[in-house]
């Protein structure tokens, strides 16, 4: 396990494996091996004008890996008791984010390509976008 870890519930780098040789690097995810999730969605966060920020929200069910694939980003995780920031900003490392984490994307370097494997299919109803609602929800999970 990693050193850097994040102190966030529900948050972990993952090591991607790969190989490199004078061609080259290869990195590769496969799931059932990497990936202890189906990956049900891919998609790919790029051409982010300076200033702006992605993310501002959290999944009741889905599961994230992201990984940037060029570039680096800072990388915001909350997971209503702890908060941390991570830089991501290598394609041999990932960072897992289970559901109930909000997750903001800021400080985007130029050409940033960010990659995001997900446990399921695109469902607004899955998504948390406010702030407040998000402490709310987290807190009723919390109560016996």
């Amino acid at each position: 396990m990693m050193s850097d870890q994040p102190a966030v519930a529900g948050c972990r780098w993952v090591e991607l494996r790969g190989a490199s040789d004078p061609r080259g690097s290869i990195n590769f995810v496969e799931t059932g091996t990497d990936l202890d999730f189906p990956l049900r969605r891919a998609f790919w966060i790029h051409g982010v004008p300076a200033g702006q920020n992605r993310g501002h929200h959290a999944h009741r069910a889905s599961r994230l890996l992201l990984i940037a694939l060029a570039g680096g980003v800072d990388l915001l995780l909350d997971d209503g008791r702890q908060r941390a920031t991570v830089r991501l900003d290598r394609p041999d490392r990932g960072m897992l984010v289970e559901p109930w984490v909000w997750h903001e994307l800021h400080a985007f370097a130029p050409h940033t390509v960010a990659l995001v494997l997900a446990s399921t299919g695109y469902e607004e109803a899955d998504y948390i976008r406010d702030y407040a609602t998000f402490r709310r929800e987290i807190g009723a999970r919390e109560r016996p």
